[in-house]
């Protein structure tokens, strides 16, 4: 079936996605500097923290349906409520039935492979989250989400706060933290000796002229006659071109016989195997995944969502067999997205922006194997229409930046206004 894209179905998510391109420059100094002025006095660790996990931000641009990323096949009234999008029962015999987690709810087909990782104890679902700050626009939801802050219009973010109160994780680090956009995503905006490279394979100078030894030569002659703060950024930004290129993304072998996908996200999960492997000191990764506004034939499946979460689920699995059979499981990856939808399906076959929705929580040190949930049922709908959110999806950010970022001195900073009630997730 040919279907149509989800933009088609939502005029301001297609607006949101071009407005992500006015954001912050591919580069700038300001990407390269130190902590910002508006922070207020914070409690930097006495010393570098080796032992800390990296932390991978997966978002799921759009409003991803949590319903079927992890469906509730235990309650009778998500079948009626869905007669052409449910995700079909583990008992059914569908080819494509849920594979069944804890007898209520269960994985669509397009994430199987990551029933392994979730019975090992290193995946873990959050489900019917949400947030009080919480909005049915895309673009305020993903504000409020990604700045996780008091005031919407906060310009800096959760992991772009992180970073910038608490100390190098590898002392003298050119790289700390890396979001794969064009432009800085607001998550990781704020963050010292941070950049957004969409292509880390191809980070270089951009110009006009098309010698680009004679770029480098001219960029680095000018800013080198001055001693500030352009002169300490483009000589790292030259640093960190020459330290890229040495990955060699291109020719990147998984270990474990992973096989990422020749996809986007493939390829951005590829390029997180390869950046960690390196040891640069990079503590935080972001990396955007568009498309999952599904309005009209949202196909959960066969067809349009099916092949979003067959790519996601694919990709995960394989970076944690990379991971793993390199030894190296000193990363927390998280996947959250800024709202879920609607618990019946529309006119269009199709769901429409809702509220309460699901996280994935993948790492060395989750507390795995398990729907961690207050369940609120499907009978009591808020507005008639949505899953209610019972668990704030920042104490789950919160927990993982206390006990395995090893900043929990900072939260009010990093979270402000917000007394997070740990779920249990991580060790």
């Amino acid at each position: 079936m040919n279907h149509r894209s989800p933009q088609d179905g939502c005029t301001e998510y297609g607006q949101l996605s071009r407005r992500s391109l006015l954001r912050a420059g591919a580069f700038t100094a300001a990407g390269m500097a130190v902590a910002p002025t508006w922070l207020p006095q914070v409690a930097f660790a006495q010393s570098h923290r080796s032992d800390r996990d990296v932390v991978i931000s997966v978002y799921l641009r759009g409003g991803a349906d949590g319903l079927t990323m992890c469906a509730p096949h235990g309650e009778a009234k998500y079948y009626q409520l869905r007669p052409d999008l449910a995700v079909p029962p583990p008992g059914s015999g569908h080819p494509k039935r849920a594979r069944d987690l804890d007898g209520f709810f269960g994985l669509p087909f397009g994430l199987w492979p990551l029933e392994p990782v979730y019975r090992a104890g290193r995946l873990a679902i959050v489900h019917a989250v949400g947030s009080s700050n919480w909005s049915r626009s895309h673009f305020d939801a993903q504000r409020w989400m990604e700045n996780c802050g008091r005031d919407i219009n906060i310009r800096s973010g959760w992991l772009g706060r992180h970073l910038a109160t608490s100390a190098e994780a590898v002392p003298g680090s050119i790289l700390r933290g890396l979001s794969m956009t064009y432009g800085m995503t607001r998550t990781m905006d704020g963050g010292p000796k941070t950049l957004p490279i969409p292509d880390v394979d191809r980070f270089e100078y951009f110009s006009w002229l098309y010698d680009f030894v004679q770029v480098q030569q001219i960029t680095l002659g000018n800013y080198r006659v001055a001693n500030d703060a352009c002169r300490a950024s483009v000589e790292n930004t030259q640093v960190t071109i020459d330290l890229l290129k040495d990955l060699d993304i291109a020719n990147y072998q998984g270990a474990g016989g992973a096989v990422y996908r020749d996809s986007g996200f493939g390829y951005a999960m590829k390029s997180t195997a390869a950046l960690l492997k390196a040891d640069l000191g990079v503590e935080a990764v972001h990396i955007d995944v568009e498309g999952w506004d599904t309005h009209q034939q949202q196909g959960s499946v066969d067809g349009y969502m099916e092949q979003l979460v067959a790519d996601l689920g694919s990709n995960l699995a394989n970076f944690h067999t990379d991971m793993d059979a390199s030894g190296r499981m000193n990363w927390t990856l998280v996947v959250l997205s800024e709202f879920g939808r609607n618990v019946a399906q529309n006119n269009s076959v199709g769901t429409d922006h809702g509220a309460g929705s699901s996280m994935f929580v993948m790492g060395g040190a989750v507390n795995g194997g398990t729907v961690y949930r207050t369940w609120p049922g499907l009978d009591n709908l808020l507005d008639g229409q949505d899953l209610h959110a019972t668990t704030d999806y920042r104490s789950v950010l919160a927990e993982i930046v206390d006990k395995r970022l090893g900043n929990g001195a900072n939260l009010g900073t990093v979270f402000p206004d917000f007394a997070p009630s740990y779920v249990g997730i991580v060790r």
